[in-house]
């Protein structure tokens, strides 16, 4: 890494752009490695040198407040934190001289990456693949949007260490190699607060495919629509391996005598039962398993690991979470949905749910053909919060009747109040917002957590 360093950065004036916990997992490892190369940090906040002695140093620069972004073409590289969107941002800035810690250590690892993206389920593939791999053996790791920072790992990685990557769109933007096992699950109208255009967005999370070489494997649905014509556009240099969740006749993973078998050039191997034991719930999440158990079988995984990683996976926090109760009604906790497929999906997988929690901020999504399907569902309460809420609320309202009672709150707190005193024993309540979390909450788990302390 340091040799790779050195070739990139030797000679040249470097910007760290955003100083979070990414950024300042650069600075360390570059004061490491080049104690005496200068840098600049750009970050819109003015505080972080005073809670970093480290940055008040003659050998670093700082560029900060509401004009950080001026002057980034005065720089040779600038190394991107994720969190940053430059799309909307009011100054040209010359993106060939973009990198950052994902692009650095792909560079330096891709070989030996199993990387993941989509709109939802990438944590959920991620971490299960994770988990299935240290099946196999104990020297694995997992990185990037839902794991340690990329650079954080370095000095735990071995010749042998399976490195699992899920990259958010923000993280693939401006990459220049793939991970030689790449995975998109899906897309859907996400972050459209980030982009210029949902067309840019899906061109973000498609580097993940446009970025590999010849020999690499690119997975996905063989049903998102969006993905297909993404492929029908451009060509890609890995093998495609699209994922089939029912029977198939053409190459790829599908179902065949109730296994899930890979048919790939001339190669014809059962990976597991169609239908393996799991606590995942719902189709989306079987897609996701089937997604993980072919990159772990292209990445020599033996199917006896496979299956028992998927069994004994524990599903993650804020995803069709069960909330333990006092009480004998049925809460879950889904705050990751937010977006309408996603919980439409969390509704199909529980079937009969009673009380419906939905709404938050909202970021100028369509919500049109979800208020429609939501007032022909056999719902009996769907108690709507936050501007989202009231947008599906006034759509709903305008539309067919209705089978549920329909409300809306302006406080979270209330609507989850209103929900535990309505649902009965034995009944499902369900939060699934179809909504980000920043209308009253830093993030989508600060909402399931208070969810969670609510229902307690």
């Amino acid at each position: 890494m340091k040799a790779l360093l050195d070739k990139l950065l030797h000679g040249k004036s470097v910007v760290i752009l955003g100083y979070g916990r990414e950024g300042q997992s650069t600075f360390k490892l570059l004061r490491k490695y080049f104690p005496l190369l200068k840098l600049t940090i750009a970050d819109a906040d003015e505080t972080i040198s005073n809670r970093h002695s480290d940055l008040q140093s003659s050998a670093v620069k700082l560029n900060l407040g509401k004009n950080y972004l001026d002057r980034l073409n005065e720089y040779d590289v600038i190394i991107k934190s994720p969190g940053i969107s430059l799309a909307k941002a009011d100054v040209f800035i010359d993106t060939k001289k973009i990198t950052s810690q994902a692009d650095i250590f792909l560079q330096a690892y891709s070989n030996r990456i199993t990387g993941i993206t989509g709109t939802k389920g990438k944590s959920t593939t991620a971490s299960l693949i994770y988990h299935i791999y240290k099946k196999q053996s104990s020297d694995a790791v997992l990185l990037g949007n839902i794991g340690l920072p990329f650079f954080d790992a370095l000095d735990s990685l071995t010749t042998q260490t399976r490195i699992v990557c899920e990259l958010s769109s923000h993280q693939l933007e401006y990459i220049s190699v793939a991970p030689h096992v790449s995975i998109l699950t899906n897309i859907f109208e996400e972050h459209l607060d980030h982009y210029a255009s949902f067309a840019a967005y899906q061109q973000a999370k498609f580097q993940i495919a446009l970025k590999q070489k010849r020999g690499d494997y690119f997975i996905y649905s063989s049903g998102d629509e969006r993905i297909a014509h993404l492929l029908s556009t451009q060509e890609i240099p890995g093998l495609a391996v699209p994922v089939h969740t029912g029977t198939f006749s053409n190459a790829g993973p599908g179902i065949l005598d109730n296994a899930l078998t890979l048919k790939l050039e001339q190669h014809t191997q059962k990976i597991i039962s169609s239908t393996p034991p799991t606590r995942l719930l719902g189709t989306h999440n079987l897609q996701n398993i089937y997604m993980a158990a072919v990159a772990a079988h292209l990445s020599g995984i033996s199917s006896e690991n496979i299956a028992n990683g998927i069994e004994d996976f524990q599903p993650l926090e804020h995803r069709l979470e069960y909330c333990e109760t006092a009480g004998t009604a049925q809460f879950y906790n889904d705050s990751i949905s937010t977006i309408p497929e996603a919980t439409l999906a969390a509704l199909a997988s529980l079937k009969n749910v009673y009380t419906l929690i939905a709404g938050g901020y909202d970021r100028g999504i369509d919500y049109s053909k979800f208020a429609v399907a939501l007032s022909g569902m056999p719902l009996k309460h769907i108690l709507l919060t936050g501007p989202a809420g009231r947008h599906i609320y006034d759509l709903i309202l305008s539309g067919k009747k209705c089978v549920a009672e329909v409300q809306h709150f302006e406080r979270f707190d209330d609507a989850v109040y209103r929900a535990i005193s309505i649902t009965p024993a034995n009944q499902i309540c369900l939060l699934s917002p179809a909504a980000s979390s920043y209308d009253q909450f830093s993030s989508f788990e600060e909402r399931g957590k208070r969810f969670k302390q609510l229902v307690k």
